[in-house]
């Protein structure tokens, strides 16, 4: 009997944890002996040497000013948060300090665009100016699909911007940009739907759609659906029409180890504009890519590649790029950089490891996605 009640005990407290481990109860000698076996290492420690070597060795050398994080099976292997959030007045960078992601930004966008669709407020094939009327006539042939897949044709909002606009003291925000394209219309770069152009406007009219259908900025949208939902404590959406910015924004430095403040057209978000940490960034991953967000219909349709870059594998899904390694299979990943800040975010589910690579500093922050990957085909 009490053999029993000890198997139904030890079954109720392992039943509240996220992963079974098999448990046996034998008799040895009259007594009741549990047996739990013991958790294997997700990683041996020849490979957490392995990588840790590389690493190190890649931010003494490179002189790297920022965080990165490993996991392996949502377990973290390496961790390192160093440098400043100001050079060359040496203020220490903090592992709390939220950096600008630049286009990382777009995976975190295309979530809030794909969340809308899961609920039937938004359709793939909706058109843009179903949504946003004040665009030209000739924007109607642009859908959700292609903004998200960078096939919209668009041409870069800052290149006409920096061209039409005089005053550039003036922040320019999403509405504004809208009004700026339906009063100078600058046409396209290509046909809609023929090829990939990575375009920043496709990003930022895709925050300027969620915010027509939700009636609330894209700031307090992301808020209500990512950063509240995932526990991101030290994350925002950068909204400059506050008088005052968060305590711990930190901007970017340049080559020079000189700070790069905001400009006219960092009022513009969805493209960019995210703000956020590498422990704050890791538990969006694990939100995400968890079906917690999206139904696993959805979210696999996220990674089907939408279209070609170039004849190496390269492609574009739903705000993510892809591309195929012979060795490693689907690699899912975003780059970003702007305004002194250069990152690369990228996973390989074959092998179940996450990389997250933020750098506030242009200076030593250059990223080889080759040689990173050839460095995981080396471990397990």
């Amino acid at each position: 009997m009490r053999i029993c009640l000890l198997i139904v005990t030890i079954c109720f407290f392992w039943s509240c944890e996220p992963q079974l481990l098999k448990v046996s109860v034998v008799e040895e000698g009259g007594a009741p002996v549990v047996s739990v076996p013991v958790k294997q290492p997700v990683v041996s420690q020849a490979d957490i040497s392995y990588l840790k070597t590389y690493f190190d060795n890649f931010i003494e050398r490179r002189h790297f000013n920022g965080s990165i994080i490993i996991t392996k099976n949502n377990e973290i292997i390496y961790d390192t948060t160093l440098g400043y959030a100001n050079i060359k007045r040496r203020i220490p960078l903090k592992d709390t300090s939220a950096i600008q992601l630049a286009s990382i930004t777009k995976p975190i966008t295309g979530a809030v665009i794909l969340s809308l669709i899961q609920e039937g407020k938004l359709n793939l094939d909706d058109t843009v100016t179903s949504i946003l009327p004040r665009l030209p006539e000739e924007y109607k042939k642009i859908t959700i699909n292609m903004l998200l897949s960078h096939q919209s044709g668009l041409t870069q909002y800052y290149y006409y911007c920096d061209h039409v606009l005089e005053n550039k003291e003036c922040i320019v925000s999403n509405d504004s940009l809208i009004e700026i394209i339906a009063c100078h219309n600058p046409g396209f770069a290509g046909r809609p739907g023929r090829k990939f152009n990575y375009c920043n406007t496709n990003f930022a009219l895709l925050a300027s759609v969620a915010e027509h259908i939700e009636k609330k900025s894209f700031q307090e949208i992301v808020q209500e659906r990512i950063i509240e939902p995932c526990g991101m404590k030290n994350s925002f959406m950068l909204d400059l029409s506050k008088d005052t910015l968060p305590k711990n924004l930190v901007y970017g430095n340049n080559e020079w180890n000189t700070i790069m403040e905001f400009d006219y057209l960092d009022g513009i978000v969805g493209d960019k504009g995210f703000f956020s940490t590498a422990h704050d960034l890791l538990l969006f991953d694990k939100y995400f890519f968890s079906c917690l967000m999206l139904n696993d219909s959805l979210l696999q349709s996220v990674f089907v590649p939408q279209v070609k870059i170039k004849n190496n594998g390269n492609s574009y899904g739903l705000g993510w790029r892809l591309r195929f390694d012979q060795d490693l299979g689907k690699i899912i990943y975003h780059p970003g950089w702007w305004r002194g800040n250069r990152h690369l975010y990228f996973k390989i589910p074959s092998k179940d490891y996450t990389v997250i690579m933020l750098s506030n500093s242009l200076k030593g922050s250059r990223y080889n996605l080759n040689d990173l990957l050839s460095l995981f085909n080396e471990v397990e």
